[in-house]
């Protein structure tokens, strides 16, 4: 992806011709490394991203609204501080690199007029968000470092912000690119002009060849080649300017790829964009909540992963004791063949065959005996082992019965983790892990209560239909918000979430409970390339299991819809 000065460079232009003049409502942090700004300019109201993520870092307009965490980070508390309210003077990049710099006028502590800069490096891992007072004065960062040894750099409160060292040639430097095109002497122009260059990735390097008319293998430049050279690097230095600029998206197999200043020549199949902030947006949006969704779901991934695991270990030393349990009657029996036969045995004899009359054919059976103790003591130490396993046997199977039970319940909530993707859904997906033990459980800070995620809500042909996304909403949307004479839903072999058609007071057909049943099916963990049986009753039939586990129920009164999982995204709500 060329998010190269070439493409930053245009971006904030772009940026600059929006917001400029603009006035910053709100400041948001829905990601911890995240800062959404909300500015009204030109009669318009815009949302600005800001991300110093270091797989992903981006700055574009956004029309995406995120969920912010119930309590705001220090960062962007600090950014309300000094930036809510105040005034975009200009937004421009620093040292011909990776760096936006967004001057807003604004007030404070002594409501005196003062300029601060939210600086925006994009550098993969050493991205930040650093914000600056008038005599370049760090004020804050998103990522503080003490001192970084790579970098140099010293990135905290009350230091003085440094640019950060640019070794290549910057693009303004014209009698150095020329001179590093006399000395060409290789085998690909576009490597030579992307490793010596700064602000030119591999692609774009690639297309102003391209767009130079020469061949990228061509190993000895005239005077003219070199002149068609600067004359492209010019252009795309300049491209937001230029004929050239056409905001665009790559295609690969349906799905967006990599986003563009213009459509190069290696595109084979790309989308148009009105504007770069556009194209930006619809390229990294699927591909940016993916990404969140396995960051922020990744610790409870492991914390099932790791609970599971536990449980199976005990599972099975539960079914060892079980097994080595089973020998317990021979022990019972031994001790009452020994009481049936004390006048046979003397203290001090090491063993003794006796005859087994709990079986049919009475065979011998000879017995180990301990000669300290006498035959009444041999028989009270079978009969101690007996009832130790016997014991053991009871709880082995209580403890096989319950560790049955909370894998099977453990194995309903997977599903949910992988969906999961607001930090509502999060956080109650948290609460079911606390409640089984798989995580230890946090104290709420503040009085706030934690906003309950709204479950999946369809509306097809007047009815509402509800769909659980984790197990506590599926004991909610059964118990609580249905009414006994609407339509619940659930497959038949697989796990999946509760799914309620709201009747009030409506006559329900087929083509509704086939409806509601597709998207049933698709919630599950069944495969969706394959008829799945779904399960519907009224809800008033609806029982909940004796383990009182959230989402688990038991019915017996229901009709089976045999369905494609489907999940109808265009009767969403």
């Amino acid at each position: 992806m060329p998010n190269d000065y070439i493409t930053i460079k245009a971006l904030t232009k772009e940026l600059d011709n929006f917001l400029k003049g603009g006035k910053i409502d709100k400041v948001t942090m829905p990601e911890k490394d995240e800062v959404n700004l909300m500015i009204r300019a030109n009669n318009k109201n815009y949302t600005l991203a800001i991300s110093c993520n270091a797989s992903n870092p981006k700055i574009h307009l956004t029309h995406q609204k995120k969920i912010s965490p119930i309590t705001a980070p220090a960062f962007c508390m600090h950014l309300r501080k000094y930036l809510q309210n105040g005034n975009i003077q200009d937004i421009y990049t620093l040292n011909e690199d990776r760096i936006i710099v967004i001057e807003v006028l604004s007030k404070n502590e002594m409501r005196d007029t003062v300029s601060f800069k939210l600086i925006t490096e994009m550098m993969g891992r050493y991205s930040n968000i650093i914000m600056v007072n008038d005599k370049d004065i760090i004020t804050d960062a998103l990522k503080q470092v003490p001192f970084d040894v790579m970098t140099k750099r010293t990135l905290v409160p009350s230091a003085k912000y440094i640019v950060p060292e640019q070794p290549k040639i910057k693009l303004s430097e014209k009698d150095k690119i020329l001179a590093l095109l006399n000395n060409y002497s290789g085998t690909s122009i576009s490597t030579c002009l992307a490793n010596n260059i700064s602000g030119i990735a591999k692609s774009t390097a690639q297309e102003i060849v391209h767009v130079a008319s020469i061949d990228d293998t061509k190993q000895d430049l005239t005077n003219e080649d070199i002149n068609k050279i600067l004359d492209a690097i010019a252009t795309f230095d300049n491209i937001y300017q230029s004929s050239l600029f056409m905001p665009c998206v790559s295609i690969v197999n349906g799905n967006p790829q990599d986003f563009y200043v213009t459509k190069y020549a290696t595109i084979s199949e790309y989308r148009k964009y009105e504007t770069l902030n556009n194209a930006i947006e619809n390229c990294l949006m699927q591909k940016d909540d993916i990404m969140r969704q396995q960051e922020k779901t990744k610790y409870l991934q492991k914390a099932y992963n790791a609970f599971l695991s536990k449980c199976k270990k005990r599972l099975e030393k539960s079914n060892q004791r079980l097994a080595e349990s089973s020998s317990k009657e021979t022990y019972r029996i031994y001790g009452e063949l020994i009481l049936a036969n004390l006048y046979r045995i003397n203290k001090g004899d090491s063993k003794v065959t006796l005859q087994n009359y709990y079986e049919e054919s009475m065979p011998d059976v000879t017995i180990s005996l301990d000669e300290t103790l006498s035959p009444q003591q041999n028989a009270q130490a079978f009969f101690k082992k007996y009832n130790k396993l016997k014991h053991t046997e009871e709880i082995a199977l209580e403890q096989i019965k319950e560790l049955t039970e909370t894998m099977d319940y453990l194995s309903t909530i997977e599903p949910y983790i992988s969906r999961a993707n607001t930090p509502q859904e999060i956080l109650e997906l948290q609460r079911e892990l606390e409640n089984i033990g798989a995580l230890k459980a946090h104290r709420q800070k503040g009085n706030k209560k934690p906003v309950e995620a709204p479950p999946i809500h369809y509306l097809y042909k007047g009815f509402n239909i509800y769909v659980g996304k984790n197990n506590l909403q599926n004991d909610k949307l059964t118990f609580k918000i249905a009414n006994g004479g609407d339509i619940w839903l659930h497959t038949k072999a697989f796990h999946g979430s509760h799914t309620i058609i709201c009747l009030e007071g409506n006559e329900i057909n087929d083509d509704v409970i086939k409806f509601a049943a597709e998207v049933c099916a698709y919630y599950s963990d069944c495969d969706n390339n394959s008829k799945v049986e779904v399960d519907y009753t009224q809800r008033k039939n609806v029982k909940r299991h004796p383990n009182k586990n959230p989402g688990m129920v038991l019915y017996e009164v229901y009709k089976t819809a045999n369905v494609m999982p489907l999940d109808h995204k265009e009767y969403l709500k």
